[in-house]
Formats: structure tokens, sequence, C-alpha cells
């Protein structure tokens, strides 16, 4: 089944770090396109998170948010560093400052306080066992995401396969329609040379131009090709992964063979049915553009 590049999925858990949010949302855009939202703990494990998104979702642009309720219980996550080596520079140059100038007095804890850059909070790395807790959220999230993509998928095929109904209908009545566009020609060419020649005109001459008229005109080839196009697309419709790309390319096929008969019919209702292909194409176009 098809899916859209559309969606929407989302998952909650408890694990050791505290209750852990997951959302994941999803648009359009020709190639997978990955942004993950995470607090700054989780960094060693971004790589995991993109390879569980990849292998789930092939196509459109992902943004998936994770966010961490701590609770008491769970593993600090600020952790306070001192630089040891800055703090002996530091008061070997106050030192260094009490012998230049006489002063009384040592350095003490306040001086150390005093001096921000030789303490500081760091957020703590979360280890990558972590994962085996985190996984279950973010898969379940995905797959929430999948669901909502399927459902907009089914919406999309519905659409399309119905276009191709009317495709087919127009192309038959096209085919219908073609052999009768020789006779006619046939038709009034014998009638403007009886109306210009008063005498008969050459019978072989006629048929030559009948027939140089029925070569330029035949369609046939392209409607062939047309509807194996049509028979392709319905294929890949029903069978499994991603399919926009081959589909996009399928339809400009479509239409390049569409465009020959319409060039080539030298009919008015054969032209009529030409727009109202091309006018399907286009919008089985811009449904395509919407899936995986």
């Amino acid at each position: 089944m098809i899916r859209s590049m559309t969606g929407y999925g989302r998952a909650s858990g408890e694990t050791s770090l505290g209750e852990v949010r997951v959302e994941v949302r999803s648009l359009n855009h020709r190639f997978l396109d990955l942004n993950i939202r995470a607090p700054k703990e989780l960094s060693a494990l971004e790589m995991e998170m993109r390879d569980l998104i990849r292998s789930k979702v092939y196509r459109g642009k992902v943004d998936l948010t994770l966010r961490i309720e701590g609770t008491s219980e769970g593993p600090p996550r600020m952790r306070l560093e001192v630089d040891w080596g800055l703090i002996e520079t530091y008061l070997g140059a106050l030192e260094a400052i009490k012998e230049r100038y006489g002063l009384e007095g040592r350095p003490n804890l306040e001086h150390i306080l005093w001096a921000r850059e030789l303490l500081s909070f760091r957020e703590v790395e979360v280890q990558k066992e972590v994962w085996e807790e985190l996984r279950p959220v973010v898969l379940e999230a995905l797959e929430a995401l999948l669901e909502s993509r399927r459902r907009e998928g089914q919406k999309i095929q519905e659409d399309l396969e119905a276009r191709l109904e009317r495709v087919r209908q127009y192309l038959g009545e096209i085919e219908e329609r073609a052999p009768r566009v020789v006779e006619e020609y046939r038709r009034r060419l014998s009638e403007r040379l009886k109306q210009l020649l008063t005498g008969e005109f050459e019978q072989g001459r006629f048929e030559q131009e009948v027939v140089y008229f029925a070569e330029r005109s035949d369609i046939t080839e392209e409607v062939v090709r047309l509807r194996s196009h049509l028979e392709e697309f319905r294929r890949r419709l029903q069978g499994e992964g991603p399919v926009g790309r081959a589909l996009d390319f399928l339809l400009q096929e479509m239409n390049r063979e569409t465009n020959t008969i319409g060039s080539k019919a030298n009919d008015l209702e054969i032209v009529q049915r030409v727009l109202a292909i091309k006018e399907e194409i286009e919008k089985l176009r811009e449904q395509v553009q919407n899936m995986e």
C-alpha cells in the first residue's frame, strides 16, 4: 500500500531518565531530510535515532522532537566540573600579587567561588545503553506516523485510480475515433478537389495524398505506449515500498505520448480528449508529489 509523505505520530513512556515524550511530523520533500530535537545529554544517541527513522521512512521531511520530564530517582542530568589546573594557576597568581604588593591574608573559598570560570555545570551525556529504554518509545511514535501516512496514502490511491480510469476511457474514445479521421479526410479532400477541378482528377495522386495523411496522423504507437504506461502505473500502485519517484517518471512519459497524439491527430474530437487526458495527468502529478 502506498504512503503519503505527510503524517504525525507521538508516544510516551517511563525510563530511568524520567518520562520520555516523542513527537514525529513529516512533510513533502524530494529526499529524506531528518531533523532531530532532543536534550543535549542525548547527543550520543542521535545516530541511533537517525538509523531507526531511516529504517522506517524513505522520503519526506521528518521532524522528531524528544522531551524528558526528569525525576529525582533518575540519574543526574547536570554535574559540577572543577578546572583544577586553572585553580592552581589562579591561586598562584593571587600569591604572586600578595608578595609583590605586600598584601596580607590568604586566598580562601570565596575567592574561588567568585571566579566563575573555575567551576561550571555541564549536562551529563547519556550513555548508549539508555537507548534500549528509549528505542521502544521512539519506535511507537514512528509506527503511529507510518499509520497516519498509510491512511492518507489510501485516500491518494483511491483518487489516483479514479483518474487513471478516466484516462483509460478518454484513450479508448481516441482509439475508436482514430480510424474515422482518415476516412473523413478522404471525403473532405475529394469534395475540395471536385470543386476546384472541372474534369476528372488523377486517382493515383489522390490516393497517395490520403496514404501520406494516414501515415502522418497515425497514433497507434503512441496509444499503445500510453496504455502500457497506464498499466505500469497501476501495477506500481498495488506494490509495496516507496513509489513516488517512479510514478513521477511514468507521468512524464505519459505526458510526452499524449502531446504527440495531440500534434498528430488533426482532429478536433481527438484533441479535446487529449486536453482532458493532460488535465488528468496534471492532477495525477499533483497527487504523486505527496507520495513517498
